[in-house]
């Protein structure tokens, strides 16, 4: 039997797919799905470095160290040495202070060259432990736990007692000195945390409101003229006070 050419070439061809091993399938990935060029540049890809926190310290160094509160500042306990030890050697300096009627007092000086936390330091009778602390910069920061500040008028310190109250007329050495709160918060007992001191407000010479408190007697702060003219906080004191246990 006579076979054509492209009959035998077909033959051929037939035969040897028949025989060729067949290709093995290329491995799924383990979601069942062939992976990407993206995924092999992730595999790839280093991984991260975590990023370093900043040290707790160096915030903390960063921030200015506050004075604690004026009541937690100094105790009777206190000598000059142990202030000058936590305060600073240059925040604690010894001066002579001013007292009443032209008398002098040894003392001392804490934060001489800060205005809004410098307050002069009165002694005990020993002159050994501070016994008061004054306010009396107009710039200062320092306030009592009750409230009392620089700067405040007799209306809002009668706000802040919560009654009227009585003070010495103005034009000498006790002037404007408050003498008694009226049973107010600023003194519920009777004994309050320390002194205040009112100043008259400047007038002009021979123009000061008639019936303004002048001299050494006690005025009512509800008093009209004061009312209209009020005076202002120019001095408060604080009494120290032993270091809690």
């Amino acid at each position: 039997m006579t076979v054509d050419r492209p009959a035998l070439a077909l033959l051929i061809a037939l035969a040897l797919a028949a025989c060729s091993p067949a290709e093995p399938e290329a491995p799924a990935s383990a979601a069942g799905a062939p992976p990407s060029d993206a995924t092999d540049a992730a595999d790839a890809a280093p991984a991260a470095t975590p990023a370093t926190e900043a040290p707790a310290a160096a915030a903390s160094e960063a921030a200015p160290a506050e004075p604690p509160a004026m009541e937690r500042l100094v105790h009777t306990q206190d000598t000059f040495a142990t202030l000058q030890a936590r305060l600073g050697a240059g925040n604690v300096v010894a001066e002579v202070l001013p007292g009443a009627e032209g008398e002098t007092h040894d003392g001392w000086i804490l934060f001489p060259d800060d205005p809004t936390r410098r307050l002069r330091v009165y002694l005990d009778d020993q002159g050994e432990h501070p016994s008061q602390l004054v306010a009396d910069a107009q710039a200062t920061a320092w306030q009592r736990a009750d409230g009392v500040r620089i700067g405040m008028d007799s209306n809002a310190l009668e706000t802040l007692n919560g009654t009227t109250f009585g003070f010495h007329g103005f034009g000498w050495d006790y002037g404007g000195a408050v003498v008694e709160w009226g049973g107010g918060t600023v003194a519920p007992d009777g004994d309050s945390a320390g002194s205040v001191t009112l100043c008259a407000p400047e007038f002009a010479e021979g123009a000061e409101p008639p019936g303004y408190p002048i001299g050494d007697a006690a005025f009512a702060s509800d008093l009209p003229v004061v009312r209209a003219h009020p005076p202002v906080v120019c001095e408060f004191s604080l009494t120290v006070m032993p270091e809690p246990a």
